[in-house]
C-alpha cells in the first residue's frame, strides 16, 4: 500500500482530509514540529521533510502545507507533491494591504484571534453547509494559534522563485484566501472554494487518482 504524506493548512489537523479517499493508497498526517520565532519556510520544511523516513514519498499539502509541500520537493526527491488551495511561489502568495501585513509582521495580533471562528472567517473560507461549518469550527478552535501566527509572518517572507516539475497543483476558482488571479494551476475546480480539499472531494479524489496511477 503506498503511502501519501499529508500536510494541513495552516495549524489544522488531518480532519480536512476526512474525504479524500484513493485507492491503493493509505494517508498519513504529518504533526506540527517545534518552530522557532524566527524560523522562515524553508528552515520549517526542512523540520517537516525529517519527519518523513520514506525516500521518494508522495505529499499531499493544502493551504500553507503545500507551500511546505513545494520546499519539500526542493530538498529532496518525491514522486509527487500534489499541492491544494495553495500557492506555488511568492508571486503567488495574496498580498495584504500595508496596515494588515503591518500587523502581521508584527504579529501584534493575539494568538486567540486565528482560532476563532467568526461569521467571516467561515465565510471567506468557502464553508456554506451546516457540517462544513461544523468541521471548520472544531478545526479552528483546536488549532495553535501562537503557529498560525508565526506562519502568517513565514508567508509574508516567503521569497520561493522556483518550482519542481513533480508539483501539481489543483486549485478553486472561487477561492478567497489564495485567490486566483496570481495562480497559475495544473487543474481548476469550478467553484472551489479555500476547503474544496473537504467539500469538492470527489472532484480532487479523481485528479490525484490520475497523477499517482503509475504507483498506485
Amino acid at each position: 500500500m503506498q503511502r501519501i504524506y499529508c500536510l494541513s493548512g495552516l495549524g489544522a489537523d488531518e480532519r480536512i482530509f476526512a474525504n479524500i479517499k484513493i485507492e491503493g493508497a493509505t494517508l498519513v498526517h504529518l504533526s506540527w514540529p517545534a518552530y522557532d520565532e524566527h524560523d522562515e519556510l524553508p528552515c520549517y520544511a526542512q523540520k517537516m521533510s525529517a519527519l518523513i523516513k520514506e525516500d521518494n514519498p508522495i505529499l499531499l499539502g493544502v493551504s500553507f502545507g503545500g507551500m511546505l509541500a513545494v520546499e519539500i520537493a526542493k530538498l529532496r526527491d518525491v514522486k509527487k507533491a500534489i499541492i491544494v488551495s495553495s500557492a506555488k511561489n511568492k508571486g503567488e502568495v495574496p498580498h495584504f494591504g500595508r496596515f494588515m501585513k503591518f500587523l502581521v509582521m508584527k504579529q501584534i495580533v493575539p494568538a486567540s484571534f486565528y482560532t476563532w471562528p467568526n461569521r467571516f472567517v467561515l465565510k471567506l473560507f468557502g464553508a456554506s453547509t451546516d457540517e462544513e461549518k461544523e468541521v471548520l469550527r472544531g478545526v479552528l478552535t483546536t488549532s495553535d494559534g501562537h503557529l498560525v501566527r508565526w506562519a502568517m509572518k513565514a508567508i509574508q517572507l516567503w521569497q520561493n522563485t522556483n518550482c519542481p516539475p513533480q508539483v501539481v497543483h489543483i486549485h478553486g476558482d472561487a477561492d478567497k484566501v489564495i485567490t486566483p488571479q496570481y495562480i497559475h494551476a495544473d487543474y481548476w475546480i469550478k467553484q472551489g472554494s479555500h476547503i474544496m480539499i473537504y467539500n469538492k472531494s470527489d472532484e480532487i479524489n479523481a485528479i490525484i487518482q490520475r497523477e499517482l496511477k503509475q504507483w498506485l
